[in-house]
């Protein structure tokens, strides 16, 4: 019976020790506003893309617990990023709310932020716009699009102000 105990007990500490040696220094993973794990990750290609943004601290580890010790890796798919983008825009600006309902969708639009026009190669700029960075947004008609920009297949221009570039 003793024997049993002992081996028992000895089989626990062993276990114990093992699982405190072995630490999960891994960050937590959150796309698109839900948390995932590494491998869920793994199957977003690169060019889905739009945004990952990383936080460390207090702020994180408050937010998701003790497993953001490690930090957190937030990744958001162009999807994603282009809906968080018109959601701020149309909360901002009645005219593209406006114009948002009028065509169904973005695709009609040609996007300036900071000066610097959005293609499709190039979509950080506007994938970065935030509650946090947003400053103005002005929408141009299709005319002042196409004679300053040389753009001919959209319906209106949005520009956008910044704090990032």
């Amino acid at each position: 019976m003793k024997a049993r105990i002992l081996l028992t007990s000895l089989l626990f500490i062993s276990i114990g020790a093992m699982a405190q040696s072995v630490e999960d220094d891994d960050p937590v993973y959150v796309l698109d506003s839900v948390v995932v794990t590494q491998s869920a990750i793994g199957q977003v290609t690169p060019d889905r893309i739009g945004v990952i943004t990383i936080a460390k601290g207090s702020k994180a580890i408050l937010k998701y617990g003790s497993q953001a010790a490690n930090g957190v890796v937030y990744i958001e798919t162009k999807p994603f990023a282009r809906k968080r983008v018109n959601a701020l825009l149309s909360s901002e600006s009645p005219a593209y709310d406006s114009l948002l309902r009028k065509y169904g969708n973005d695709s009609s639009f040609y996007f300036i932020v900071n000066g610097k026009p959005v293609t499709p190669t190039n979509e950080t700029g506007l994938m970065t716009v935030d509650r946090k960075t947003f400053r103005t947004v002005r929408i141009i008609d299709e005319k002042e699009v196409q004679d300053k920009y040389q753009i001919m297949d959209r319906k209106a221009g949005v520009v956008i102000t910044s704090s990032e570039d």
